[in-house]
């Protein structure tokens, strides 16, 4: 509900300016995938890749670094695009061994977001297997993504130090802040949680669903969510079909909860430092032994209120202020 109330009109901002940067009369459900400057998509190599990330998180400590090192040399990481992989990218760790990272490379800097993010999973795998038993290493599901949103997070600030005065290229990292890791984690992720709701409500009150039902639930989720600044074609309900998630034990809000904890964390690393950087190593090694609340403070952040929340959404909406400023010095585009 309060995705719906405060992140809406962020969300709805960004849409319309990329409606008029790409020409449409009107942005569909579909263009929200499209990159608001499609023609600018920075290359990089596999080897490249590693250099990017070792940056990016070496603010958590050597020790971390050498994780990043290992993967890399030791070859933990499928690259390559085979026929019949999985798209998307994953991580399963051994018990105080290595984890084992998929994904499909196609030399764009967007990949190297993907490494980062596994590789966060890796992380955490590795500090909580030192520091804890077999039986209480993996952190609750509430918790899971934390780690590796937080290496995206610090792989765009890098990102962001890099790019001095070359607006093109700042307006793309936090573009695909915007369009990837918060428009993925918080509006896909908490518009599938408000639908599952929907869903579980007419389940407990005796009521039952069929596919008509559980498209027309997504599409007013859709329509709550987008007012009449998106338009919702034909169809766009049906992505509810699609989703592994929603049969994952109602694992979808699990990113958005989780990209509330690494974003302020991220915001206290780069406030605070090194008091803050321990604050996340104990949050990473503490595996499962403390239940989501107590382990969210360890980072030093509160989920009991809705207060880290509401702070990360104002967080967005300077994303999107920036973007809209750069897009106008860049373009001579303005929304309102």
């Amino acid at each position: 509900d309060v995705i719906t109330e405060r992140l809406a009109p962020h969300m709805r901002r960004y849409a319309r300016l990329l409606g008029k940067k790409l020409g449409l009369e009107k942005p569909t459900f579909a263009d929200l995938k499209v990159s608001l400057d499609p023609d600018y998509d920075p290359k990089v190599t596999i080897a490249e890749s590693r250099n990017y990330v070792r940056d990016a998180v070496a603010v958590l400590g050597p020790d971390y670094v050498d994780m990043v090192d290992r993967a890399y040399r030791e070859r933990w990481i499928d690259f390559a695009r085979n026929i019949g992989k999985s798209t998307g990218g994953f991580c399963a760790g051994v018990y105080r061994q290595r984890s084992y990272i998929l994904l499909n490379w196609n030399d764009r800097m967007a990949d190297v977001f993907t490494v980062a993010h596994e590789l966060g999973h890796a992380g955490q795998g590795l500090l909580s297997d030192e520091a804890q038993s077999i039986f209480q290493n993996n952190p609750s599901l509430y918790l899971v993504e934390a780690p590796s949103t937080m290496n995206e997070l610090l792989l765009a600030n890098h990102l962001l130090e890099r790019a001095g005065d070359d607006k093109r290229f700042r307006r793309w990292v936090l573009s695909a802040l915007v369009s990837n890791t918060y428009y993925h984690n918080f509006v896909t992720h908490l518009r599938e949680a408000w639908y599952q709701r929907e869903v579980y409500r007419i389940i407990d009150e005796g009521g039952s669903v069929n596919a008509e039902v559980l498209s027309d639930i997504f599409r007013r989720n859709l329509e709550l969510f987008w007012g009449d600044d998106m338009e919702i074609p034909a169809g766009a309900e049906l992505t509810w079909m699609r989703q592994p998630h929603y049969y994952m034990g109602l694992y979808s809000y699990t990113y958005s909860a989780s990209l509330v904890v690494s974003t302020q964390a991220m915001l206290r690393i780069r406030k605070e430092g090194a008091p803050a950087v321990e604050d996340w190593k104990a949050f990473l090694a503490a595996g499962g032994t403390l239940d989501p609340a107590e382990h969210a403070a360890l980072a030093g952040v509160d989920v009991t209120t809705d207060a880290a929340l509401c702070a990360t959404i104002d967080y967005i909406g300077g994303l999107v202020d920036e973007i809209c400023r750069l897009t106008e010095e860049l373009d001579g585009i303005t929304v309102e």
